[in-house]
């Protein structure tokens, strides 16, 4: 059961060659960083064009010579233009599909808790505008000017995402930081996320501060959920889709029966029973899941509108069809559903493999059509990158023109304010969302 245990971080031992780099466990701490000692990242020529437009990332064919630091990697290193200029610093790492990612456009800034803290601030202060609550994502990698670095604040527990592998090098001045503009009773650090394979980084999870003994409760537009951050997906919750839940919440007193799809922790599902809605069922593969959606069903007082089923989503959107359809050759009527949410996690593809994920999305679509009144609510969300917008909106095009079914486009969403996009960086914004009215 969830919080029969307490978290205690343990040593561990770094698998990347050549170097061996600090984790939580190990209480190791680096040598401070001196910029100028620091290696020098020489770049190709016209490839700091890019980088003086504004984007925060260079690519392994932008660099001069790709042998020169991978003994040291990962690491800081000062970039250099081809002209000679020094372009500011950034994290290298040889074994990642991103060769370096920049911190700062400053050349020889310091890299320390000062720094840390000074950017840990300034997004402390643009939260605090927007929430009253202490439950929000505090950093958002390249967009908060920390690339690479998720951190998810829960009140006075934290949960840092070091998703590019040179950030472990800096774990010690980023917890210092966090210590000084915080004083949080919790970190759990969380080196487990599938960018950390591509920069062919270990994967581990500990606590580094406190004792975790979970699950942990937030608030979220005044409902109360629970949530694992030691194992849980992500960080344990999903904040991107607070507008979209928000927007939905409206929707719920003309929405009374609910399908929640992928519901994870019941973010939808209970803030829709929340509302207003009569009867919802929540659908997800992961049982530990449902029971954290059954808490918080039951600490909101609706556990008798919200039912939680374990199944995969195509299989449950089949199994349902076909069940209603035999009802109805027996006479037998079973009332569709108001509102069908279709959220599935990332599906990790890369744009050859895109083709593959938007035809999930039809099936989905046109599975959760089927069971969808009419006139009725279908919301479909995608997190992964590479299926656009348009693709989509193709997708629940050709799905919904499969059926025959009449609709319009209400919406689009993408994600909350909390996770900022950078205007140079289009994957920075990678949330996309369809309310869409069917009749």
């Amino acid at each position: 059961m969830l919080g029969s245990h307490v978290w205690r971080s343990r040593p561990t031992v770094s698998v990347l060659r050549c170097r061996n780099l600090w984790t939580p466990g190990t209480g190791y701490r680096p040598r401070q960083d001196d910029p100028h000692r620091r290696p020098v990242l020489a770049l190709r020529e016209g490839a700091e064009a890019r980088l003086r437009r504004g984007h925060p990332w260079v690519s392994p064919r932008d660099i001069k010579d790709p042998e020169a630091l991978k003994a040291q990697s990962p690491c800081l290193v000062n970039v250099q233009a081809s002209d000679g200029e020094m372009l500011g610093v950034a994290l290298y790492n040889a074994q990642g599909t991103i060769a370096a990612r920049m911190l700062s456009t400053s050349a020889f800034q310091r890299i320390d808790a000062d720094f840390f803290a000074d950017r840990l601030r300034k997004c402390l202060s643009y939260r605090e505008r927007l929430f009253a609550d202490p439950y929000y994502r505090l950093v958002h990698a390249e967009a908060d000017g920390l690339p690479g670095l998720i951190i998810d604040r829960y009140g006075d527990q934290l949960v840092v995402q070091p998703n590019a592998a040179g950030l472990d090098t800096l774990l010690w001045p980023i917890a210092d930081a966090l210590e000084e503009v915080l004083k949080p009773k919790v970190v759990i650090i969380r080196q487990d996320t599938p960018g950390r394979r591509k920069e062919k980084a270990s994967a581990k999870r500990e606590v580094l501060k406190g004792q975790y003994n979970g699950p942990t409760e937030l608030r979220e537009n005044g409902v109360t959920f629970a949530v694992d951050l030691l194992h849980g997906q992500k960080t344990g919750w999903y904040f991107d889709h607070r507008n979209n839940r928000a927007l939905l919440a409206t929707m719920a007193p003309q929405t009374p029966r609910v399908l929640d799809l992928y519901s994870y922790c019941g973010g939808f599902g209970v803030t829709l029973a929340q509302y207003g809605a009569d009867h919802v069922v929540c659908v997800d593969s992961s049982e530990p899941a449902l029971e954290l959606c059954r808490r918080a069903a039951a600490m909101n007082s609706v556990g008798g509108r919200v039912k939680q089923v374990k199944a995969d989503a195509l299989e449950f959107l089949k199994a349902e069809f076909e069940q209603r359809d035999s009802k109805s050759h027996t006479g037998e009527q079973e009332k569709e559903y108001d509102l069908v949410i279709v959220d599935p996690p990332n599906l990790g593809v890369d744009k050859l493999t895109a083709p593959k994920a938007i035809r999930h999305y039809e099936k989905l679509i046109l599975g959760a059509a089927r069971l969808c009144a009419s006139p009725g609510l279908l919301f479909v969300a995608s997190c992964t990158y590479n299926v656009g917008e348009k693709d989509l909106m193709g997708a629940a095009s050709r799905a919904l023109g499969w059926l025959g079914r009449d609709y319009r486009l209400i919406s689009t969403g993408s994600q909350a304010a909390d996770h900022p996009g950078h205007l140079g960086l289009p994957e920075s914004q990678y949330l996309r969302a369809l309310l869409i009215h069917l009749f």
